[in-house]
């Protein structure tokens, strides 16, 4: 399994969305802005809401990969961390008439730069990528449908940086390496048929703890020999727990869905540690669909979760300087649209396109002001093979 893992995600340097997670998973969820609490993708659904899959009728098997490229720029420098792929695979099937049974692999959540050859940026180079398993089982029963998933998170975390700038003699490297960690989480959902057009959805999705060995103490050890930090952080960077509520109005051919998220950074060791707030998250997408192709548009928003330190002070010159020059999380507007078509009675093929518009924050740093620019654009393809 752990050697699966690291193949599929080999090289892959990521900047996702809302914080460090994918705005939706699957191609069908990201071309409608990221919903899909309650709107039915078929297979997609394994982690978007379990309790989904129960609509399932037939046995489905999803392949994919997502295309990352973000465009990262600490005062005017490109990051080089500017393309990755992103693998998933999901598949559903019908048990009986209430039970169904899914499954899904796939790439969830991750960050990164590479300022490497550029001192005056610390030579700084981060990559946290993060891999979830989850088996899904869903009851249905007269419009109401239950689901639940034990989730098996990979996650994988590099934190390296010269000192060369801040008080350090010579070129001293900061780092040890990567660390990679195993966590285990659940993830609950309950969906209810209003009537034959619209669906409510419920869904939360445990905090997973994961602890990455040598990476975050090592990171801010200096900061404690220089009497900024009263010790060193601890390395736990835990994936946060999030609930959501979902809405899904079908009218004639078309679909109008509706999102709301809130992802807990406050509470989630490691994140809390550098003042990173809850996010509310808010999606809305349209989908037409009319014999087996569909069109479709989305939006997604979420305020950054990084606290900007008012930097008066070498602690809050520090914390900004991990926020904004190593995990930059600062994306909060995303527009979407996708379509898809059926190739034959059984196969499909889907593609989406997410762009987010360049987000542009300036903090003071230990390094002095530092301006970031962010912005992303990202492309899935999905073969679908029902059976």
């Amino acid at each position: 399994m752990k050697k699966l893992v690291l193949v599929a995600l080999s090289a892959s340097i990521l900047l996702a969305t809302n914080g460090d997670n994918l705005i939706g998973l699957g191609a069908k969820s990201r071309a409608m802005g990221g919903v899909g609490i309650a709107t039915y993708f078929g297979a997609e659904n394994v982690l978007l809401n379990p309790a989904m899959i129960a609509k399932s009728s037939k046995t489905q098997v999803d392949f994919g990969a997502t295309l990352f490229m973000p465009d990262v720029q600490a005062n005017g420098t490109k990051s080089d961390a500017d393309m990755s792929i992103m693998p998933e695979v999901f598949s559903s099937m019908k048990i009986n008439e209430n039970w169904a049974f899914g499954v899904g692999m796939f790439g969830a959540a991750g960050m990164g730069v590479d300022y490497r050859g550029h001192p005056n940026l610390m030579d700084a180079r981060t990559n946290l990528m993060l891999m979830k398993f989850a088996p899904t089982v869903a009851y249905h029963t007269d419009g109401f449908s239950a689901g639940f998933a034990p989730v098996i998170q990979y996650g994988s975390l590099d934190i390296a940086y010269n000192m060369h700038n801040f008080g350090g003699s010579g070129v001293n490297q900061v780092g040890e390496g990567s660390s990679d960690h195993f966590g285990v989480g659940f993830a609950a959902g309950l969906n209810y048929d209003i009537n034959q057009d619209l669906t409510l959805g419920l869904v939360y999705k445990s905090k997973i703890n994961m602890t990455y060995k040598h990476t975050l103490s090592a990171a801010s050890a200096p900061f404690v020999g220089f009497g900024i930090f009263p010790g060193a952080f601890a390395d736990n960077l835990d994936q946060p727990a999030e609930y959501g509520l979902g809405l899904s109005y079908d009218i004639n051919n078309f679909n109008l869905s509706f999102d709301y998220k809130k992802i807990k950074w406050g509470s989630a060791d490691g994140y809390k540690d550098f003042g990173w707030n809850d996010q509310n998250v808010y999606a809305l997408g349209a989908k037409y669909e009319k014999n087996g192709t569909w069109y479709s548009v989305g939006y997604n928003y979420a305020s950054t979760p990084i606290t900007k330190y008012p930097g008066t002070t070498p602690q809050g010159q520090a914390l900004n300087l991990f926020n904004y020059l190593m995990f930059p999380a600062t994306s909060e507007t995303h527009f979407t649209a996708g379509a898809g078509t059926s190739i034959t009675k059984n196969l499909s093929l889907d593609f989406s396109l997410v762009y987010s518009p360049s987000n542009t924050l300036t903090a003071n740093t230990m390094i002095g002001p530092l301006t970031v620019k962010h912005s992303e654009t990202s492309a899935e393809l999905s073969m679908r093979y029902d059976f």
